[in-house]
């Protein structure tokens, strides 16, 4: 009993000290003009795919009863991966019952004996997380500066690893820029290389039918494996990763978090084969997305504010200091407007920010709400 009350002490410590750095994070939702949430194309206020993803999902059970492979498939999973790889222009999609199952599924699955992994210094926790789960050694892992293609490219012309893995995001979630998609696939072929790319900040908005940025970029289905987490313009939750057959056979007998967990209620696949019918059918309804963002992009610029090397719906207003984020958050909380300030570890010392994440679900009232509170925060931080 000792040990268990000194481990709780030690729990309580570490909450305290949490609250007193203003860094305890409680459950809840607010009011006001959201620009917290991911839903980037509305579709979870969007009444008319509410109302086919019901339909939908009423021809299902709810929970899947077990593992895929122990019992619990479903015809309405192959169904989805196969829409899913069609959209895509993938060969295969394997459905998993998250993004962080499926980045730590990919990243330890992949590995070989002497692989060696080249991750950008931003990706996300889950891509990191699985390359520690692949128990790589010091050597097998290099991390190269964010988007810096001269810098990936002098570690992969020093690496003589037959098997040679990139890892990225196509769009980052906390700076809002885009990778270079094409110098990157290049890099991929010249050095004989695997590309990984993650879609989630991507996925729904850019691209003809909402592919995701590298199908804007042109790249070939071929040359890279996809993660597509469905938690954001999808409106739903799972992740497919999408890539050659072989690749997905060997997923599901090797993956650990496809393997033993339960499988993704079908209620969920059924859904999403409609969101990926609604993406198809909503290129009308990016281009007004984007046109909303390339205003918010001007206006943000014109006063003075640094928002770094964002061009898309994600945007940042870099502040520096943790209290003046704190402080800038609050004050538009105050005027109606939720956004989140962002402080480390998720962003570096001294790069605290507000970060602003649009969505198609805003109307001309509320940009012009937001418009008017960022005036009024520049007139107070930057005077």
């Amino acid at each position: 009993m000792k040990t268990l009350a000194a481990l709780i002490q030690n729990k309580l410590a570490t909450l305290d000290a949490l609250q007193r750095r203003r860094r305890l994070r409680p459950l809840g939702q607010g009011s006001g003009i959201d620009l917290t949430h991911n839903d980037y194309m509305g579709l979870r206020e969007d009444r008319d795919f509410q109302a086919r993803a019901l339909a939908a999902a009423a021809l299902w059970p709810a929970g899947s009863g077990a593992s895929r492979l122990l019992g619990g498939e479903h015809a309405i999973y192959a169904e989805v991966e196969a829409a899913f790889a069609q959209w895509k222009g993938a060969a295969s999609a394997l459905y998993f019952p998250s993004g962080y199952a499926a980045n730590e599924a990919l990243m330890s699955a992949l590995h070989l004996g002497d692989a060696v992994y080249f991750s950008d210094e931003w990706n996300h926790a889950s891509l990191i997380d699985g390359m520690r789960l692949a128990r790589l050694r010091p050597e097998q892992k290099h991390i190269f500066r964010h988007n810096d293609i001269g810098h990936l490219e002098s570690l992969l012309q020093s690496c003589s690893a037959a098997l040679k893995i990139i890892v990225v995001e196509s769009l980052y979630s906390m700076d809002g820029d885009l990778c270079p998609a094409r110098e990157l696939a290049a890099l991929a072929q010249r050095y004989e290389a695997v590309l990984i790319v993650d879609e989630a900040h991507a996925l729904g908005v850019l691209g003809p039918q909402g592919q995701g940025w590298m199908a804007v970029q042109g790249i070939d289905p071929d040359l890279y494996i996809s993660v597509n987490p469905c938690g954001k313009a999808m409106a739903g939750s799972g992740a497919f990763i999408c890539g050659p057959v072989w690749l997905r056979e060997h997923l599901i007998n090797t993956a650990r978090s496809f393997i033993f967990t339960t499988g993704a209620s079908p209620w969920m696949a059924a859904a999403l084969l409609e969101s990926v019918q609604m993406m198809k059918e909503m290129q009308a309804a990016r281009e007004a997305f984007q046109d909303r963002v390339d205003r918010m992009h001007q206006h943000i610029e014109a006063l003075g504010f640094n928002k770094g090397t964002s061009a898309t719906h994600i945007i940042p207003i870099i502040l520096g200091r943790e209290a003046m984020a704190l402080a800038a958050e609050e004050f538009c909380k105050e005027r109606g407007v939720l956004v989140r300030a962002i402080r480390p570890p998720t962003v570096p010392e001294g790069g605290c920010r507000l970060r602003l994440s649009l969505h198609a679900g805003l109307s001309d009232a509320d940009e012009a709400r937001i418009k008017d509170v960022l005036s009024e925060l520049s007139r107070k931080a930057l005077s």
